[in-house]
């Protein structure tokens, strides 16, 4: 059982991360590259991942403005 939901939880946190990103790189206006770069200069995925608890049960909307304000207290222009 601890197996399945390992793998539920990893296959979920993915989703999230591919959405949060593509809403992302829509609100910003910016193409998949330099998202992209935005995601692994400042290691969103692994902030995401971080936030799992709290990113599953929130809205996109309420996530994405938690990853924008993550980004800007550490230096980001978006």
């Amino acid at each position: 059982m601890n197996e399945f939901f390992g793998k539920d939880r990893a296959d979920d946190l993915f989703l999230i991360q591919i959405r949060l990103f593509r809403l992302a790189q829509a609100k910003w206006n910016v193409d998949e590259e330099k998202c992209s770069s935005i995601f692994n200069k400042y290691k969103v995925y692994d902030y995401i991942g971080t936030c799992y608890d709290f990113f599953h049960i929130q809205g996109d909307d309420a996530n994405l403005l938690d990853i924008e304000s993550y980004l800007v207290n550490n230096g980001a222009a978006i």
